[in-house]
């Protein structure tokens, strides 16, 4: 992969670059059997990495990349610019998949039983050329995942256990094995069909995040609000400390 432009936003770099440039850049990876962590930095996984400076030196491994409106707006915050796409993993990884070359093995890792199982089955469906070489569901024991994902030898492994956890979780078992690592969140709810994504009008105003603060309140509020502003106020620092 050539340098890449980055953005500093809190205690990530984030990739600032299009959607056709990360696909080509994985399935390169891919095909060249080289290794390649990516994550997906909505506001959350950044308010994490900001307090927890094991995961953000695990990160600085990582390829990542910006997903939602609010990084956006962080951005605009911290560089007065915002990012060329929205690269959120549920859109971005689809067209990964149907870009990967016949017989590329994928693993797929997380979610609850019965909807990694139906997930596999869409996707062996959609994208016939690839060949799923493994799942394990996100309630199995992390040692005993990764010791099925280092005997399975696949070429690419989508875990969708939520961040920070599949952060974690590739960083660890990266080191044990090659091939490329995506931390793809609630793909998996999505594909099988277990959690409705928001419609497309929504989607197309950028405001998903709205539709599963509606459906999520307990879980999602301080997300989207405290998180938020405590990220604000720290790239707004930084961008006054810069041009001291």
């Amino acid at each position: 992969m050539s340098a890449v432009a980055e953005r500093r936003l809190g205690p990530l770099f984030v990739r600032s670059s299009t959607c056709e440039a990360v696909v080509q850049d994985v399935v390169e990876a891919v095909r060249d059997h080289r290794a390649m962590r990516v994550a997906f930095a909505n506001t959350h996984l950044l308010y994490c990495a900001a307090r927890d400076p094991a995961l953000a030196r695990d990160l600085r491994g990582f390829c990542v990349v910006n997903d939602g409106v609010g990084v956006d707006i962080l951005s605009r915050l911290a560089t007065g610019e915002r990012f060329p796409d929205n690269l959120n993993g549920t859109d971005l990884t689809p067209k990964i998949l149907g870009a990967l070359p016949v017989g590329t093995r994928v693993f797929m890792l997380g979610a609850a039983p019965d909807v990694v199982e139906k997930a596999a089955l869409a996707i062996a469906e959609r994208w016939p050329q690839l060949r799923i070489c493994g799942i394990r569901d996100g309630y199995a024991g992390k040692d005993d995942a990764i010791e099925h994902i280092v005997t399975s030898h696949p070429d690419i492994v989508l875990v969708a256990m939520g961040n920070p956890m599949q952060e974690r979780l590739i960083a660890d078992c990266s080191q044990r094995t090659g091939g490329v690592f995506i931390g793809v969140g609630a793909l998996f709810d999505f594909i099988a069909g277990a959690v409705p994504r928001a419609p497309e009008s929504w989607r197309r105003l950028r405001l998903e995040w709205l539709f599963r603060l509606k459906c999520e309140p307990r879980r999602l509020w301080r997300r989207y609000t405290i998180e938020v502003l405590v990220l604000a106020a720290l790239v707004c620092r930084e961008r006054l400390l810069r041009r001291a």
